[in-house]
Parts: C-alpha cells; sequence; structure tokens
C-alpha cells in the first residue's frame, strides 16, 4: 500500500474538494478512484480546518469564566475547611475567616491551606482582570449593556457569541434557568421569569413582580448587542 505522505498533492486537494462537496449522491464514482489513504489524509486535514475555524477568540473567555467559578468554588471550600480546622483543635468557637488570614500561630497543616486560600484570592484577581481587559475587545456593546463577568457568562451559556447572537430574546431571557424551565415542563410549576440576567442590577433592583418585565426588555437589548458584536466587521471580510 503506498504511503500518503509520498502521494501526489493533487490526489488530496481533489480528495478534500469532492468531501467538501455538497453533493455526496455523486461521490460514489469519485471515491473508488482514489486510494483509500489519501481520502483518509484529506479527511484529516478537513476536520482540522474545522477545528481551527471553531476556536474563536470568545472560547478563550468562557474558559476563563468556567476557570474562575472553579477558584470561587475551591476558595470556598478550602475557607469552610479551615475554620472548622481551627475550630476544632482549639476547642473554641469558629472564627472567621478573615481573622484566621491575620493569625501567625496557625499549625502547619492550616499554615499551609492558610498560603493556599491566598494563592487561589490572587487568581481570582488574575482572572477577573484578564477578563475585564479582554471581554470589550471582542463583544464590547454587550460589556457597554451588561459587565465583563454578565456577559461572557451569558456567551458561556449560549455556547459562543455566535449562538448567542443567533438566538431570540426570549430564550437569551431565560439561559441560566434550563433546570427551572424544564421543571415547568415536567409538573407544571411556576415558569421562570429569568436566568442569570437576574444578576444584573436593573432586574436585581426592582420590584418583584416587575422583574420578568424589565429581564424581558434587557434580554431584547442583549440580543440586539450580542448581533452587533458578532457581525461587527464581517462587512469588510
Amino acid at each position: 500500500m503506498k504511503s500518503v505522505y509520498t502521494d501526489d498533492f493533487g490526489d488530496i486537494d481533489r480528495a478534500k474538494s469532492l468531501l467538501e462537496d455538497s453533493k455526496f449522491h455523486d461521490l460514489d464514482e469519485e471515491l473508488p478512484q482514489i486510494d483509500i489513504d489519501v481520502l483518509r489524509e484529506a479527511s484529516i486535514i478537513q476536520t482540522q480546518k474545522r477545528i481551527s475555524d471553531s476556536l474563536t477568540l470568545d472560547k478563550h473567555l468562557i474558559q476563563a469564566i468556567h476557570a474562575l467559578d472553579d477558584a470561587h468554588s475551591s476558595i470556598n471550600l478550602l475557607s469552610e475547611r479551615i475554620c472548622t480546622w481551627y475550630a476544632h483543635t482549639n476547642g473554641k468557637a469558629r472564627v472567621p475567616i478573615e481573622k484566621l488570614l491575620t493569625k501567625d500561630s496557625l499549625t502547619s497543616p492550616i499554615m499551609n491551606l492558610k498560603e493556599t486560600y491566598i494563592q487561589l484570592q490572587d487568581l481570582v484577581a488574575s482572572l477577573s482582570s484578564y477578563i475585564d481587559d479582554e471581554a470589550p475587545k471582542i463583544f464590547p456593546s454587550m460589556v457597554e449593556l451588561l459587565d465583563s463577568q454578565l456577559a461572557v457568562r451569558l456567551v458561556s451559556c449560549a455556547g459562543s457569541l455566535a449562538k448567542l447572537a443567533r438566538m431570540p430574546s426570549s430564550t437569551i431571557q431565560l439561559l441560566g434557568a434550563e433546570k427551572a424551565l424544564f421543571r415547568h415542563m415536567a409538573d407544571g410549576s411556576l415558569p421562570p421569569k429569568h436566568g442569570i440576567l437576574y444578576q444584573h442590577p436593573s432586574v436585581k433592583g426592582t420590584h418583584r413582580k416587575n422583574k420578568g418585565k424589565v429581564s424581558r426588555s434587557l434580554a431584547s437589548k442583549v440580543a440586539i448587542a450580542a448581533k452587533i458584536d458578532f457581525y461587527r466587521g464581517k462587512d469588510d471580510q
């Protein structure tokens, strides 16, 4: 069997063009004429290109917001462990983590946990700074309407900026409230009025009976802002 790496690159280009052809019913006559290794190599090249095209800049921010949430969870767990450990080994009431951070007379294991806690706090600050710096470059309209972290969380819930830009405002309004929505569909409980948009001050600060109306209005603005950010500059390409 011939090695694909010594084959004529013209065969690979021909195989790639056939794979990209939308008329797959015509391939039955063409594929038998191409060496299987050449066809395989063309498929790999095409797949790698599609993966590369999918690695948009918003994916970095999505991973950053996930890392930020993980760091917050770790800080909360570590804070609980430090306070509990100190209370159990000293026979005293629980001491707030803020006071324990100022103590130098801790046992070696607790001191190690304290240092890890401080490192996690530094990580949270670093990730927050990264998101605040990069988000306005990728979706400035959404950041102006919301804030950096809330904008990234919306994009994360949608999967990408491209998907968010194609969503209707009614779907954007409920992003992050999927469990409540499915529970409503399953047992007829009250439907959710908002998802993570609740974190926005205009929704959180309004009266309870107006939260649905305010979140619906905000979702409509987000839908427009997402489209502006996604299609920004595409006419020039």
